[in-house]
């Protein structure tokens, strides 16, 4: 139709060089928009525009997304997991800025490496009758074989079950032998699987400070390395300094 509103008709006593039958010059986006009002202009911006803002706009997002995750985004310095551990508003162990002091002390900036510490919803129970735990420690086991834990805490049932599979390492291949000597009393042993003999896989923590101030277990519970820990020399210091100082 567009095409044909120019075109002289037969009758017309316009001449042809008539302003009526002048063909319009094609308009820029800019031009269209300018003699738009009200309603028609957000209309045409929307169905324009729309798709190429929706767009843009997405990948606006994504790209500050990914800018913050990797600006913000810290090193795990080390992994703690505590298992059947008691939780409460005011405890501070289960938030990562509970740990930065001890960063510093070992020469980390806290604004760039952080304690993981999963204490929070991990409940389980020795038992293996015990259907209500199995997707726990299906999770816990999933922890100890991605080497997602370094430090390792429990009560006494569990930390002995879980030890029985191989999940904690020989304490003695970590921890010097003067520790091992002071709390030799305390030391819990599992049997290997594979040679039958018995070796150290944790200390029993009874009235331990820092246990205490934690307030994770109300009595007693077992510390202890993961089988392949990734942050060695990490987790033995906060052992040494943090769970066993005196």
């Amino acid at each position: 139709m567009d095409d044909q509103k120019n075109i002289k008709p037969d009758f017309s006593k316009a001449g042809e060089d008539s302003i009526l039958y002048k063909k319009e010059e094609p308009k820029t986006e800019r031009e269209k928009l300018k003699e738009l009002h009200g309603k028609d202009k957000i209309w045409y911006l929307v169905h324009y525009y729309g798709l190429q803002t929706i767009v843009a706009l997405a990948i606006i997002g994504i790209i500050s997304f990914l800018i913050i995750h990797y600006v913000t985004q810290k090193d795990t310095a080390l992994e703690i997991m505590a298992v059947n551990a008691m939780q409460s508003a005011d405890n501070p162990a289960g938030d990562s800025g509970y740990y930065n002091d001890f960063l510093k002390e070992n020469g980390l900036d806290p604004d760039k490496s952080e304690v993981a510490c999963s204490a929070s919803n991990l409940g389980a129970s020795a038992n293996e009758n015990d259907g209500a735990s199995a997707e726990s420690i299906q999770m816990i086991q999933s922890r100890f074989m991605t080497q997602s834990v370094d430090v390792f805490f429990a009560d006494y049932d569990f930390f002995y079950s879980l030890g029985e599979f191989d999940y904690l390492a020989d304490i003695r291949e970590y921890l010097p032998e003067e520790l091992l000597e002071k709390y030799k009393d305390d030391l819990v042993y599992v049997k290997s699987t594979e040679t039958g003999k018995k070796y150290p896989i944790g200390i029993k923590l009874e009235k331990n400070a820092w246990v205490k101030e934690t307030g994770w277990y109300p009595d007693t519970c077992v510390v202890g390395l993961a089988d392949g820990l990734k942050n060695k020399d990490l987790a033995v210091k906060f052992i040494e300094e943090k769970i066993l100082e005196d």
